[in-house]
């Protein structure tokens, strides 16, 4: 873990006063893991990492490499802490340290295991490109979406270098290095525009998924009768287009106003006024148990029984091979891409 001296958390907003004094071209692992540790929380990471998933599932491909485990179908909150075991190290130790190494090389494994039963899934340099530049894009267009001023431009561009150096790490089928890797934010940024822009093909299941993965933050996050609250989030914090592609009617009419005040609100309070901790977030984690996480899950395996998804594996695969595509999201560039 990054250790950060105790005689600069002075102020209130103390991590910004001292981001200032930092260059997000060499200082970008300090940069990010002082945001980590003490302006992020479980519940912010946890909804960050939500909506990315969503979104790198666009593609069926992609899709069908958490559809044929059933992981995130059936089990989508302990799938979740799982995931943010990864990013919580990668954010708070940097993305050079051992800690990290060992943790993307867990994941590398994870992946190859995957492959080994969909092969041709992990092959593209792009798609795993894309995971991590849609993260570093992803907070910055949802709070100008809400019509606030977006990320501190030097707070990107350090998000930008630490994805970088943290792309090194990842591999591909065939124990391959990662090729592309955008090497300015604006590149990056065009990419983005570029892989959401393509003709997808879409499969009926990837709506579900999308669904599960929504449901499990509502429950986790708010008390039972603002679950749908929680799910109008995270609705509302993906874009029209890609809700469009996944078959999920964006919000309307008095939800969307709700919702779209809820936020900007929690996001103008946090990124404005909310004090720095003084204490790190990853230290202090508190993860649930397997048998609570269990039970949590529950009401996901009830859902996607009753919507017919019972098993994962090889019936779950294939279903968007005959369709020909989504055209939606082709508002990135004035001709079709084929699809992936």
């Amino acid at each position: 873990m990054i250790k950060v001296s105790e005689d600069l958390k002075t102020s209130r907003r103390w991590v910004n006063k001292e981001i200032k004094n930092l260059d997000p071209e060499t200082d970008y692992s300090l940069i990010m893991s002082m945001i980590a540790q003490y302006q992020m929380d479980e519940f912010t990471l946890n909804f960050l990492v939500t909506i990315l998933t969503c979104y790198v599932v666009k593609p069926a491909h992609m899709g069908e490499t958490l559809i044929i485990t059933n992981k995130a179908m059936r089990h989508p909150n302990r799938r979740m802490q799982d995931a943010l075991d990864f990013f919580w190290t990668w954010y708070a130790t940097g993305p050079d340290s051992t800690e990290t190494k060992e943790s993307v090389n867990r994941l590398n494994k994870l992946h190859f295991s995957v492959a080994k039963k969909l092969p041709g899934h992990f092959e593209n340099s792009d798609d795993f490109i894309y995971v991590l530049a849609r993260l570093v894009v992803l907070q910055d267009r949802l709070l100008k979406k809400l019509g606030l001023s977006g990320m501190d431009p030097q707070i990107k561009l350090a998000q930008f270098n630490f994805a970088k150096a943290l792309s090194k790490h990842f591999r591909r089928e065939g124990d391959k290095e990662l090729e592309g890797f955008p090497e300015k934010l604006e590149e990056l940024e065009d990419f983005v525009d570029r892989w959401e822009g393509k003709n997808h093909v879409y499969s009926p299941v990837l709506t579900d998924l999308v669904l599960a993965l929504i449901y499990a933050f509502g429950e986790r996050w708010f008390p039972k009768p603002l679950h749908a609250l929680g799910r109008w989030i995270g609705i509302y914090s993906m874009e029209d287009n890609f809700l469009t592609h996944m078959r999920i009617e964006p919000l309307s009419g008095l939800k969307r106003v709700i919702t779209h005040f809820t936020l900007k609100t929690l996001f103008y309070y946090k990124t404005k006024f909310a004090a720095d901790s003084k204490v790190s977030a990853y230290a202090n984690r508190q993860t649930l148990s397997y048998g609570e996480l269990r039970e949590m899950d529950k009401t996901a395996v009830q859902r996607i029984s009753d919507l017919g998804w019972t098993q994962g594996g090889k019936d779950a695969m294939g279903l968007g091979e005959t369709n020909s595509g989504c055209p939606v999201m082709n508002h990135a560039m004035p001709e079709k891409e084929e699809s992936l």
